[in-house]
């Protein structure tokens, strides 16, 4: 009878102890998937004891651009206020008013100007033969080579120049009649020192106009020959020359252009070219 009764005891635990595994087993969480086996362990009892590791969490760095210099703009320079042109030059001579005398309007030749001609003039020779009666005279221009610089300013409303000119002029005369023949030469070399008083009469800066006084040496040498029997040469020398002229000069382009004189030195007119500068 004890026997039934424990055998009854032991099935009843037991039919109790499966219910309670199974209510286990359908209320358990899924187990987490099985890391891998990094390492095994062997242990004195020949059995294989697993230990898993976990792998070294990796901290990935995200590496940033370089930030980029931002471009500083272009400083620009502060703006320079507006500055008036320099007023003219003035002299600090005092001018000398010319009564009735209006200023330039234009004014062509100023202190320092440099002005140079080079011309051909007419007029003025020996010259006493005539034409007729076997006489004749023939006479070559005078060329003249002339240099001046404006240097005073302030008397009046003109600039006075100073400068000189070199020239140089021969005549002849030669007179034929009844196999006869008679024939004189002059030459004549101008040097002369002269001074110019310039003032623009007009509202043209092209045109220059003067008038001067010169004083001079004149060179002369005279030579007469007669039926080439005789020969004789006399009046050479060196005389003093003053002189007086009125002239004007119109400038092509800035520094070319032409001028003319009239007046008594050289010759009674000149034509030719003029430079300024």
């Amino acid at each position: 009878m004890k026997a039934a009764f424990a055998l009854l005891l032991l099935g009843t635990g037991l039919t109790a102890h499966s219910a309670i595994a199974q209510t286990k087993t359908s209320t358990t969480k899924p187990t987490a998937t099985a890391k891998p086996v990094s390492k095994a362990n062997t242990t004195k009892a020949g059995t294989t004891k697993t230990s898993t590791t976990k792998p070294a969490a990796t901290r990935t760095t995200i590496a940033r651009p370089a930030a980029k210099p931002v471009a500083k703009p272009a400083s620009q320079p502060a703006a320079q206020p507006a500055t008036a042109p320099p007023p003219p030059a003035t002299s600090n001579s005092p001018k000398l008013e010319i009564p009735g005398v209006a200023p330039q309007q234009a004014p062509s030749f100023a202190k320092g100007t440099i002005g140079v001609n080079l011309g051909i003039g007419y007029g003025y020779g020996y010259g006493y033969g005539y034409s007729g009666f076997g006489g004749s005279t023939q006479s070559s221009p005078a060329i003249s080579l002339s240099v001046e610089k404006g240097l005073v300013e302030g008397v009046g409303p003109g600039v006075i120049s100073v400068g000189g000119l070199l020239g140089y002029k021969s005549d002849s005369y030669k007179w034929d009649i009844l196999g006869d023949d008679y024939k004189s030469t002059w030459s004549n070399i101008y040097i002369a020192a002269r001074g110019a008083y310039h003032y623009n009469f007009t509202d043209n800066p092209k045109i220059d106009t003067y008038a001067g006084l010169s004083l001079a040496a004149r060179i002369t040498r005279f030579s007469t020959n007669y039926s080439d029997t005789y020969t004789e040469s006399y009046g050479n020398g060196t005389s003093l020359d003053a002189g007086v002229f009125l002239g004007g000069r119109y400038l092509f382009t800035d520094k070319i252009g032409a001028f003319a004189e009239l007046g008594y030195d050289m010759s009674y007119l000149k034509l030719g070219l003029t430079t300024k500068f």
